[in-house]
């Protein structure tokens, strides 16, 4: 960390990022209030991969939209969008369950047709097939997330900085999600029709 940063005001940090773009000043900004944010959305969804997944899109998306951020408390700021990023997982979650539970309805006796089970196994294919196209450290740190070990504990065992830890997961979230769009489409088609 740049320790230019420590002494500068929340809001000094907003105006280096929004106006000079600098990365150095996000990093502080991230480094400042990750940890109280992911806390807060943490104590909302009662998921440490869901919190952290929605603490990284509020970031990721700071940083995409740093032009137009004009704020005069950067706390209440950051705490409104991980609110925000809250609801919108909660609205997610209904459609999901809401999509599952039609689906499962529709399914006679609930039992596990060959139809749901080839479902099950192209999806499990497709997922590891999404998985190849990361890049080996990327495809490395995901498959070690998704194994239960804390951010920090895989930084430590491939020595590399937390935060590159979760740029590898941001980035392995992303490519699996477009790699998977196709396949979750065509099972609710598939769900349709049965």
């Amino acid at each position: 960390m740049n320790y230019i940063y420590d002494n500068c005001s929340d809001e000094n940090i907003l105006t280096l990022i929004r106006e000079q773009h600098d990365e150095l000043a996000f990093e502080a900004l991230y480094n400042r209030y990750f940890k109280s944010l992911f806390n807060y959305a943490y104590s909302k969804v009662h998921d440490q991969f869901a919190a952290q997944e929605i603490i990284q899109e509020l970031f990721v998306n700071l940083w995409q939209q740093r032009d137009r951020m004009h704020a005069d408390c950067c706390k209440s700021l950051l705490f409104t969008i991980a609110k925000r990023q809250v609801i919108s997982f909660y609205r997610k979650e209904l459609t999901r369950r809401r999509h599952y539970d039609q689906w499962t309805i529709h399914q006679p006796g609930h039992e596990e047709t060959a139809d749901q089970s080839a479902l099950v196994s192209d999806l499990e294919l497709r997922y590891q097939s999404g998985l190849h196209l990361l890049p080996p450290k990327c495809q490395e740190v995901f498959i070690l997330s998704r194994q239960g070990f804390a951010n920090k504990n895989i930084a430590e065992q491939l020595s590399i900085s937390e935060k590159t830890v979760e740029q590898h997961i941001t980035k392995a979230l992303r490519v699996l999600k477009a790699h998977l769009k196709e396949h979750m489409i065509y099972a609710l088609i598939l769900s349709l029709i049965f």
